[in-house]
């Protein structure tokens, strides 16, 4: 069900301050920038949320603390059986879209469907925007219009929203070529989309359980144009139920995306950063497996079997790198 105005418009007297900005971090870097994105653009940011009504609120109130303001705020509520339902009611300036639970491409996706806005951003609901997030990425569109998407940098926080990490948005001159060797967007929360392309490649796959970010980028950034805002747009929540967290389901994803990409024709320039992704991903999460075998020895022998299965190599990179743990010990 979904209940709601033409176009839901955020007033300004409704922005809300946000908590958690480090101190030292300059207004622009913060993002106090102004008003731009082109004449006639407007935003939805939507957010799907399954089960995280815990941190809801917090998500909401970003999106009312836009400098450019959001002119619709969607919550798709993907069945969940938490208190998603009682957050999304104390915010009457959202619409709110209840379905029985069909994973997150599809809440997007169904977003994506209403959407009555030239431009969309989908923000996780366990997620933060910045407050210049909307703005910087609307001046990307001001400067081309063509674009298929913006995308910022992104800071990776605690449960608690403790600062980790500030992650800087990385730039490449052949977007395609450089994506399929890795997805260097990072974070899905920082990137704003044309409304008319996406749906031109028909939204995100739904037979995706992860990875829907990373098929959408590659097949937006095959045929068009993309721009990076040299600014932070988003926090970036790290905890133990963030779907980024099972690293092998991930990595297996990531490499049916990249096939898809080889199969469907490429260049010979293409086919090698292609191939050069694949090997690149089996690596990555080679380490990531030998990083958790450091903080969590006990498993060992899960771990291990892990990155057998997946990698071909893994044995060598384990050896490897259990003898450079070695080296490092004091004599």
């Amino acid at each position: 069900m979904v209940a709601w105005p033409a176009l839901i418009n955020v007033p300004s007297a409704g922005r809300t301050d946000i908590g958690g900005w480090p101190s030292n971090v300059s207004d622009t870097a913060r993002g106090d920038a102004p008003l731009t994105g082109g004449a006639g653009a407007t935003v939805t940011v939507a957010i799907a949320c399954y089960n995280q009504g815990r941190f809801l609120a917090d998500a909401i109130a970003s999106i009312l603390g836009q400098h450019r303001p959001a002119d619709a705020i969607i919550l798709v509520d993907d069945g969940s059986t938490d208190d998603t339902n009682a957050v999304a009611l104390a915010h009457p300036g959202v619409a709110y879209l209840q379905q029985p639970n069909a994973g997150l491409s599809a809440a997007r996706n169904a977003a994506l469907a209403v959407a009555r806005t030239s431009h969309i951003l989908f923000l996780d609901a366990d997620d933060r925007l910045w407050p210049g997030a909307l703005a910087h990425a609307l001046a990307c569109f001001a400067a081309r219009p063509d674009i298929a998407f913006a995308y910022g940098g992104y800071r990776n926080v605690a449960l608690d929203l403790t600062p980790i990490a500030v992650c800087p948005p990385v730039s490449k001159p052949d977007a395609f070529v450089a994506m399929l060797h890795d997805n260097f967007i990072g974070m899905h929360g920082t990137v704003l989309y044309d409304v008319a392309k996406l749906r031109g490649i028909g939204g995100f796959d739904t037979r995706l359980p992860s990875c829907e970010d990373y098929d959408v980028y590659l097949k937006l950034a095959r045929h068009h144009p993309i721009a990076c805002y040299p600014h932070i747009g988003a926090d970036y929540r790290r905890h133990g139920a963030s779907m980024s967290a099972s690293a092998a389901r991930m990595s297996r994803i990531a490499r049916q995306v990249l096939k898809r990409q080889i199969d469907s024709g490429l260049t010979a320039e293409q086919q090698t950063a292609a191939r050069a992704g694949l090997a690149f991903n089996r690596r990555h999460y080679s380490y990531q497996l030998i990083g958790m075998i450091r903080r969590q020895p006990t498993a060992l022998p899960r771990l291990v079997w892990a990155g057998l299965r997946e990698d071909r190599c893994f044995a060598f990179r384990l050896i490897r790198a259990a003898a450079s743990a070695l080296r490092r010990l004091p004599r």
